[in-house]
């Protein structure tokens, strides 16, 4: 079964104070973060490569104050934005390599304990036709648990993707 293993851990107390001590750190950082609606997220005009040069341009047109843009206007509020801007792209790319990664490794250690559940499924019902005591609650047990679980799995699934 060591085959099977692939990550052999459990997080101590301190890692997972050090862990949510760091993510407070970094929400502390970025107080500044807002969250959109999906209407607002779906609606919002967003920035890429290829109108970032766009944008550019205009920052450069505002700076020579032309007197029809309007007072409300600025570059200096236009190359702050362009800066967080840029200035969020490798944390934010780094932070979804590192959430991936954790995903990942929750997504192995899940199918792990998944398979020894499974085999132990097959070993109780192996050994409640022997019969063998205790095979046959044990049987029972996790035969319902993993009835009720296909069923619920086959209900969640249909409900994420409609």
């Amino acid at each position: 079964m060591k085959e099977n293993n692939r990550i052999s851990k459990v997080l101590t107390k301190d890692e997972t104070e050090a862990i949510q001590q760091g993510i407070t750190t970094v929400k502390g950082a970025l107080g500044f973060l807002q969250n959109l609606t999906p209407n607002e997220r779906k609606n919002l005009p967003k920035i890429n490569s290829a109108n970032k040069i766009f944008a550019e341009d205009s920052i450069h047109i505002l700076e020579g104050k032309p007197k029809w843009i309007p007072e409300a206007l600025t570059a200096e509020e236009a190359r702050k934005d362009l800066k967080l801007f840029e200035q969020l792209d490798p944390v934010i790319l780094e932070l979804e390599s590192l959430l991936r990664q954790m995903k990942d490794t929750q997504m192995i250690v899940g199918s792990e304990v998944y398979r020894v559940a499974l085999s132990v499924y097959s070993l109780a019902d192996a050994a409640r036709k022997m019969p063998m005591e205790g095979a046959q609650s044990a049987h029972e047990l996790l035969k319902t648990r993993f009835t009720q679980s296909v069923n619920q799995g086959t209900t969640n699934e249909s409900n994420t993707t409609s």
